[in-house]
């Protein structure tokens, strides 16, 4: 267990750096675009944890992984993107202000560019990803469990912080339009 511990929050912090890596380039400035405050994205966490376990049977067809793990991330996306959307009135990302994306998307949600690359995506993660991660979970040895428990703690924490924070600021009428700009909003008492 804790090894599949360890490679959520890896997969997802590697979510995070990719996408705030993405968008701070798009935006020409710094933008965190994770829904928590902290550097993961838990989306791409448990992506990844169906990417591996739906996929790795089929590894020795590659096109078959591309194609479903492309369709795979694209439905996850978009379910992800309508959860944020009725739970928490945020719209966390929106393709149709990206310059690759705008003339290929779906309400702003999935787009295909982002859904080839998923599929990139999940042929790492079959075929190299996810052994590197486990790879370095075992080599953790003991510290492990104490890696493991301080992240958890921590993510427990951020949940918390950040929902709680969204909850206010729609309490105040404060209209936010996605976590990247959350940054940017000034905390309401």
């Amino acid at each position: 267990m804790e090894k599949y511990i360890f490679i959520y929050f890896f997969l997802s912090f590697t979510g995070w750096a990719l996408e705030t890596v993405q968008e701070s380039i798009v935006r020409a400035k710094f933008v965190n675009k994770g829904f928590f405050m902290g550097p993961w994205v838990p989306v791409h966490g448990i992506g990844g944890f169906a990417v591996y376990f739906l996929l790795n049977p089929f590894r020795e067809h590659p096109a078959l992984v591309f194609l479903v793990g492309a369709a795979l991330c694209t439905a996850f996306e978009y379910a992800a993107a309508i959860f944020l959307e009725k739970c928490f009135k945020v719209k966390s990302w929106d393709y149709t202000t990206y310059p690759h994306t705008r003339w290929c998307h779906f309400r702003g949600r999935v787009c295909l560019t982002i859904s080839l690359f998923f599929g990139i995506v999940s042929l790492i993660v079959v075929y190299f990803y996810w052994s590197f991660i486990a790879h370095l979970a075992a080599s953790l040895g003991v510290w492990l469990l104490f890696v493991d428990g301080a992240l958890t703690g921590i993510f427990a924490v951020d949940v918390c912080c950040s929902c709680g924070r969204i909850m206010r600021l729609n309490r105040a009428g404060v209209k936010v339009k996605g976590w990247g700009a959350f940054s940017d909003v000034k905390d309401v008492e």
